[in-house]
């Protein structure tokens, strides 16, 4: 063997030594074999892979984001919410520090909130994100069902605080006219009419639809009525003949406020 070709057997050799390791990964390829199931809608081979990932290499960086597609693959195409619920749960239980975890508890609290109406459960979910994993990026999401699920326990009062801290913390979230929205409600169900008006107004200088404009000016109306103002209550729903959902109630509405407001 020259000296020339003796050189370019050892430079070839220890190129193959450098490209073996970063091919030889049966985690990642396993893995990424999954997600190319999963994008080619191969479904029971993107869960068969899933799902082995754990439990042949539990130490695996893959480990958790394997989980969490199990999780996702039985509670969205599955259908199997019972199973998603699990999944979750074992990736909360063995990866509790990983990034994927907050996410695993919202998705479980999503299940639990509305599929199960176990408010109390999603109730926990939610507020440990808030406890445990405070930088979360979808917190404002997760303000948000928190409100819902306070709202099925019910605790109007910290329904209405988790709404009024969503709307104070996260201004610009697209989740906050919602919020707004149920905040109203909220207020006005309590019987909190002043503070229900309040809302309601906010959301009318918001709003530029018409047909919201009409809701927005509903809830005034009905704020109104229970402070007593029949006079804005009227103002209110006149504004409102043309637009609102039902003309012929609203029409009616405002003759029987007329007719209160003779008898006075």
């Amino acid at each position: 063997m020259t000296t020339h070709t003796a050189r370019l057997f050892i430079a070839a050799a220890s190129l193959l030594l450098f490209l073996v390791p970063a091919c030889s990964d049966p985690v990642r390829e396993r893995f990424e074999r999954a997600e190319k199931a999963f994008l080619e809608k191969k479904m029971d081979a993107a869960l068969a892979d899933y799902r082995s990932i754990p439990t042949d290499f539990p130490q695996s960086r893959y480990a958790p984001t394997a989980l969490l597609r199990q999780g996702d693959l039985f509670g969205s195409y599955y259908r199997n919410a019972e199973a998603a619920v699990e999944v979750y749960g074992s990736l909360l239980f063995n990866y509790p520090g990983s990034s994927e975890a907050p996410l695993a508890l919202k998705r479980r609290a999503e299940i639990r909130l509305l599929h199960f109406f176990d408010y109390a459960s999603a109730v926990g979910d939610l507020e440990r994100i808030r406890t445990r994993y405070p930088r979360f990026e979808q917190m404002d999401s997760v303000m948000l069902l928190l409100a819902k699920a306070y709202g099925g326990l019910p605790d109007p009062a910290r329904q209405a605080k988790v709404l009024s801290e969503l709307t104070e913390q996260y201004p610009d979230s697209p989740r906050v006219m919602e919020a707004r929205w149920m905040n109203a409600y909220v207020l006005l169900a309590q019987a909190q009419y002043a503070e229900a008006d309040r809302e309601f107004r906010e959301i009318l200088s918001l709003v530029s639809d018409r047909k919201e404009a009409a809701r927005a000016r509903w809830g005034i109306a009905q704020a109104m009525e229970g402070t007593g103002d029949l006079e804005e209550a009227l103002v209110q729903y006149e504004a409102i003949r043309e637009d609102g959902e039902d003309p012929e109630f609203i029409a009616k509405k405002v003759e029987r406020l007329k007719n209160r407001l003779k008898t006075r």
